[in-house]
């Protein structure tokens, strides 16, 4: 409810207002010289008591319209109340004709429903604390006259005393009650009751069936067929043998099979409908418009005659009619808010006493505002110089972009930080300021103003210039746009700096920081960072393994609450120390950590000059290890020291051979590398020659060519050589369909071996598993054996790949399994040189390379394969056929399907 105290008088009061605020400068009482005080009632005594008049009349007239404006409110709520009430009753009878349109549903399924049936689906709902009124819910079955043999099913299923339609008689129709839910306690005063009988109850079943919906029974009593007890209402659902209601009436008359009836006691049920602030009305329910005793069905409260509200409602519900007369109580009518009607007049004369103050003082404070003008103005001018003073200290200038005035005003200072020496029209000097900006930063700049101007974000803006001379500064510019009334941006006006100096030591503490978590991340150790009350604030650890817990137990936490007694009192105690005495505390103790091993610490605690202390702890179990097998061994210091020697001999003789095979490596290196180099040379050199054809030249360019190609190529396998020997490349194992991969390299190789009237055969065995390998590599795998094979085979000969399981083998890296995957690849070539077998798995080794015919290679690429092959867990070999040629073998393990890892190759 809206209040408006003042009426058509508001207008009044603010315009004398808003002309004392123009015109006064309010002071206190003790603020007007004595003189003004005394003379201010003689001058002004007449225009004092007018306004006092006035002000009075005003208060009045304002406490005659608010109370007449509340009883209005009251009156509106007291409607809104009424309609609350028949809403929620009529909310209620629909609720619960869902319920009985659920057990019209049951009955038509099931046909016939036992007692106990009826009874357990009744108690399952539980009506009677969702629906206060709620007497029962019963089933009348309707029997045509002599087919009395019906009731029998009925009957067969009842739980008691047999049962017959009562009152006797001869009818059309019987509508006895063959089920009632909750029984009462004379279960025979029930059963067999034809609803029928009772004129209410007929007319609300004759409608239901018509009407194929719910019906409003008119007033009756619980026991339709004695007459007694309070009255009642009753709510009946029509049973179809029909889904749906038929359509046509006649149909629906033909279809129906009886009623869900429920009886509800009206007292109580208007008793639950009356709500929030409808529960301090008297309200009285009836039949009809009738107000006769007789026709009324329940009544709340007692009938004010004089009551300040009164209200009549009506309410159709299943071919029913209900008839509400409702009326306001003592009660009720306490609620309404007389106090405003007061609060307003009180207001009212509040504000006319302020005004006839106001305008007794106005006289006297005129010239006391005028001299405070003086004042302001002097102040406002030492404000402004202040302002000017702070801006040069601060080392910041002013500037001014105002369209109305034809440009952008800035102060000699911020002229100065823009590198500005010659003086420039306002008009110019916003595109001097645009000229000089960094062009990384142009659209950052613009964006930041653009979302200024248009959404009011804050203009605070870093960014770069470039002065005449060629300097670059870093400038820091605030500002915020002024706009009028509705919105639109008249100006903008804001501070500048010079903040280069800012930026370059900024950059430099980046970098440090940079260079200082670098530090940390190479540290082994593990590092730990307590406040003043010993509580971690922050941690480091290389090897979370290392931890007692995961972070998100310990942190923000005390040693004492996650450390085991003894460890939290020494580091407590470390602190201590520390804190006292400065320097550094060792602490030594063994903890269980996250990889489930107990393991030995060395904490060394310092003070942080900034607040708080730093512990850095080393693992020593491995320290400790050597130190117990040291003292192991003590008295076994000579069979150590040989077995130390033999140990270095072996890892001298390894060192040794490892040189032997790089040096051997770069020679031959240097040699393959050497050889296309010098055939591009010369080559090239003979091109360069003037007097050389032209079909000599292309002769020479084409061997460039070709050498190049040789060169890429031998570059590539290098290249992956070091990918593969690098501890950063990294295969993704996982399980691999091996068929697949060579079904593809088959066609990927068919060309190829087109070229050469050659054919590749793939032989897959029935019994194959998947292989534990990267499928990349894998297939880099089998095409460098296929390509091999085609470039060593003479023309029109087959090349065999042969895929089967083979039993009876295991490989190091798998000796669980007595199977692997084997891949032959069979050709009918030169073969392989004596004793070479293990040899062509070598870096630059290259089959037969003294023969003339030789196909051109770099010899790594079976040396990548076996690397790969190994990397996988496999093994690769070469042989001599018996018939001529060669058969390369490539063992995998067999992976379980769905396991997913990786290793560094």
């Amino acid at each position: 409810m809206q209040i408006m105290p003042w009426g058509l008088h508001d207008g009044v009061v603010s315009s004398c207002i808003q002309t004392l605020a123009r015109q006064v400068h309010v002071n206190t009482p003790a603020d007007i010289p004595s003189e003004i005080v005394s003379a201010a009632p003689r001058k002004g005594g007449w225009m004092t008591a007018l306004v006092a008049v006035a002000v009075v009349a005003l208060a009045l007239a304002s406490w005659g319209g608010m109370r007449a404006r509340v009883l209005e409110s009251a009156r509106q709520q007291f409607a809104l109340d009424a309609d609350a009430v028949v809403a929620t009753a009529e909310a209620r009878l629909v609720r619960f004709a869902e319920v009985q349109r659920g057990a019209a549903g049951l009955v038509r399924v099931a046909a016939t429903v036992p007692t106990s049936d009826w009874e357990a689906y009744v108690d399952a709902l539980r009506l009677t604390r969702a629906f206060p009124g709620f007497s029962s819910v019963s089933l009348g079955w309707r029997i045509p006259q002599g087919r009395h043999d019906q009731l029998d099913a009925w009957v067969s299923g009842a739980v008691g005393e047999y049962f017959d339609i009562r009152p006797a008689g001869d009818r059309p129709i019987y509508l006895p009650v063959v089920r009632v839910a909750p029984a009462p306690m004379d279960l025979s005063r029930v059963l067999g009751f034809d609803l029928l009988s009772d004129p209410a109850r007929r007319v609300a079943a004759e409608h239901a069936w018509r009407a194929g919906d719910v019906a409003l029974s008119a007033h009756t009593a619980v026991r339709g067929d004695t007459g007694e007890g309070a009255p009642v209402f009753s709510l009946v659902m029509p049973v179809y043998a029909t889904a749906a209601p038929p359509l046509d009436e006649a149909q629906r008359e033909a279809a129906a099979m009886g009623v869900i009836s429920a009886d509800f006691f009206a007292a109580e049920f208007l008793e639950s409908v009356l709500i929030g602030r409808g529960r301090l009305l008297a309200v009285q329910l009836y039949d009809s418009r009738d107000t006769e005793l007789a026709e009324r069905l329940a009544v709340r409260g007692v009938d004010e005659p004089s009551a300040r509200f009164g209200a009549e409602r009506q309410l159709h519900f299943g071919g029913h009619a209900w008839f509400f007369r409702l009326s306001s109580t003592p009660a009720y009518e306490a609620l309404i808010p007389w106090w405003q009607a007061y609060v307003v007049a009180a207001g009212v004369a509040a504000l006319g006493a302020l005004v006839v103050v106001l305008v007794g003082m106005l006289g006297a404070t005129r010239r006391r505002a005028d001299r405070l003008a003086k004042r302001m103005t002097a102040a406002l001018r030492e404000k402004d110089q202040r302002l000017r003073l702070a801006l040069e200290g601060a080392q910041e200038g002013w500037w001014d972009w105002d369209p109305a005035r034809g440009g952008m005003l800035a102060s000699d200072r911020a002229l100065k930080i823009l590198g500005v020496v010659e003086r420039h029209p306002a008009s110019q000097l916003l595109a001097v300021w645009r000229s000089r900006l960094h062009p990384q930063d142009r659209a950052g700049v613009d964006a930041a103003i653009a979302q200024h101007l248009d959404f009011d974000a804050p203009l605070d803006m870093r960014y770069r210039i470039v002065l005449p001379d060629g300097l670059t500064r870093w400038l820091r510019t605030r500002g915020k746009a002024r706009r009028d009334a509705t919105g639109a941006v008249l100006g903008v006006a804001g501070f500048i700096a010079d903040i280069t100096a800012e930026q370059l030591a900024a950059e430099a503490q980046t970098r440090l920081a940079a260079r200082h978590a670098s530090a940390l991340a190479a540290l082994p150790d593990l590092l730990f960072e307590f406040d003043e009350d010993c509580r971690y604030v922050g941690y480091h650890a290389s090897d979370e393994g290392d931890l007692a817990m995961a972070p998100a137990d310990f942190m923000g936490k005390r040693s004492a609450d996650v450390l085991p007694p003894a460890v939290a009192a020494a580091l407590d105690e470390a602190c201590r120390k520390v804190a006292a005495n400065g320097g550094v505390e060792h602490v030594e103790y063994t903890l269980n950590t996250l990889s489930g091993e107990a393991q030995s610490f060395e904490g060394r605690v310092v003070r942080v000059e900034t607040g708080g202390f730093l512990c850095i702890v080393r693992n020593l179990s491995e320290f400790r290890r050597v130190e117990q097998e040291l003292t192991r061994h003590r008295d076994n210091l000579a069979d150590l020291v040989a077995e130390q020697t033999i140990d270095l001999l072996l890892a001298k003789d390894a060192a040794d051979r490892a040189s032997r095979g790089k040096s051997e490596f770069l020679a031959t290196l240097s040699h393959e590398l050497r050889t296309p180099l010098h055939a591009i040379l010369g080559f090239a050199e003979m091109g360069l020659n003037r007097d050389l054809s032209e079909a000599r030249r292309t002769h020479c360019l084409q061997r460039i060519e070709l050498s190049g190609q040789r060169l890429l190529g031998m570059v590539s396998d290098l290249l992956d050589v070091a990918r593969t020997e690098s501890a950063h490349g990294k295969l993704a194992l996982a399980p691999v369909d091996w068929a697949m991969v060579c079904r593809d390299v088959v066609d990927e190789c068919e060309a190829l071996a087109q070229a050469k009237g050659m054919r590749l055969h793939l032989e897959l065995a029935e019994h194959r598993c998947p292989v534990r390998a990267d499928g990349l590599r894998l297939q880099q795998v089998v095409m460098n054996l296929v390509t091999n094979a085609i470039k060593f085979s003479p023309v029109g000969t087959p090349v065999v790949l042969r895929l089967g399981v083979r039993e009876g083998v295991s490989l190091p890296a798998d000796p669980m399994h007595g199977e692997v995957m084997e891949l032959e690849v069979i050709d009918q070539g030169i073969g392989l040189p004596e004793d070479a077998a293990e040899r062509l798995f070598e870096a630059f080794v290259r089959g037969h390379p003294e023969l003339p015919d030789s196909p051109p290679g770099s010899g790594l690429g079976l040396s990548i394969c076996r690397q790969f092959v190994e990397a996988f867990g496999g093994r690769i070999a070469a042989a001599n056929r018996d018939g001529g040629g060669a058969v390369f073998r490539v063992q995998l393990p067999c992976a379980q399907v769905g396991v997913v890892t990786g290793v560094k190759a």
